[in-house]
């Protein structure tokens, strides 16, 4: 009894700090990880890294909204087999981070995703200028990343990116507010207030018919409407202007059922003319180009990796139909296998 006493001690003491079993620790030379990484004194982000080959970049990958980095797996596979290091996370709100810290009961404001970002690139110590790739909502924090710390790009890929509020929803929203105005004027509710209200009864209703994946878990739900609410007022057309030179490259899905594509026309327009890099039309392709078509995908993205001097100069091109594996601007043609 006596020697069952001490391994009961030697267990507790061990369990008490932590050292025995604490989560390994990120360190950029290892090969992969995968886990858990500390950006705030309360918050973590899950992560899965693998580290580039000898003389190959690392790129960002920036989740839509609807994603965990699982929906990534494809396209940052595509990314690895080129020994190109990727780093991919579950925002706050996300994955396996919206799992740690469910329920979400409040807004994620995307300045905050951007501050979380730069913490976790910090800690991971990845050094800049950084490759940014994001799709819709990641491309709308890419966006704001760059505004906020314009020296640390290097590309900012924007994959079907988020730009502004879908404009048909928004105004929907705007009208029922209108009509609740002047049905019940001495509604106390602010303007901001009801929007909110107006824009949770449209998620719940009309976000599982579209993308079944929100009901994956009982908390994703709700945690989208607050990752909306978090960006619905940032803009990022608006601020097109001020990114830096040399930096973006948009990729833009010709079937895209949710971004209008007087949208993408707009951004592109808005960007300076020593900002535009490059632009690729992808015909026959939805929204979530990343799933449908990774392979295409990554391939496109390791010829702005690699710095294809075509992909310069604001020069737009187009792909039909991807399986070619062509791409053309005028009588220029990239081969996305060279």
């Amino acid at each position: 009894m006596k020697a069952i006493g001490i391994w009961f001690f030697a267990l507790v003491l061990l369990l008490g700090t932590g050292s025995a079993w604490a989560a390994p620790r990120f360190h950029p030379d290892m090969p992969t990880f995968r886990g858990f990484v500390q950006v705030r004194a309360d918050r973590e982000l899950y992560i899965e890294y693998v580290r580039p080959q000898a003389g190959k970049p690392t790129v960002i990958l920036l989740n839509g909204l609807t994603y965990s980095l699982r929906q990534f797996e494809s396209y940052a596979s595509a990314l690895t087999r080129r020994g190109i290091g990727v780093l991919r996370f579950d925002f706050n709100g996300m994955g396996a981070t919206l799992l740690k810290y469910a329920p979400s009961l409040a807004p994620y404001p995307y300045d905050q995703q951007v501050a979380d970002l730069k913490n976790l690139l910090k800690a991971t110590g990845i050094r800049p200028p950084y490759n940014l790739a994001g799709l819709s909502y990641g491309g709308g924090i890419a966006v704001a990343y760059a505004l906020t710390f314009p020296r640390e790009i290097r590309n900012l890929i924007l994959i079907a990116p988020y730009t502004q509020p879908l404009s048909s929803q928004d105004k929907m929203i705007q009208q029922q507010i209108w009509m609740t105005r002047r049905l019940f004027p001495s509604n106390p509710a602010t303007d901001d207030e009801l929007y909110d209200f107006f824009l949770r009864q449209t998620v719940y209703s009309s976000y599982p018919t579209a993308e079944p994946i929100v009901l994956e878990n009982p908390y994703k739900l709700e945690a989208i409407y607050n990752l909306v609410r978090g960006i619905r007022k940032f803009r990022p057309v608006d601020f097109a202007n001020r990114l830096p030179p040399g930096t973006v490259h948009v990729m833009q899905p010709m079937l895209d059922q949710y971004i209008p594509a007087d949208l993408y026309e707009t951004f592109w327009k808005r960007l300076l003319p020593g900002t535009r890099m490059s632009r690729l039309r992808v015909y026959q392709v939805e929204h979530k180009m990343t799933e449908f078509v990774p392979d295409f995908a990554a391939a496109w993205t390791w010829q702005i990796l690699k710095g294809n001097p075509l992909l310069r100069q604001g020069r737009v091109f187009d792909a039909w139909p991807v399986s070619t594996g062509t791409v053309r601007s005028g009588n220029e043609v990239i081969r996305l296998d060279d």
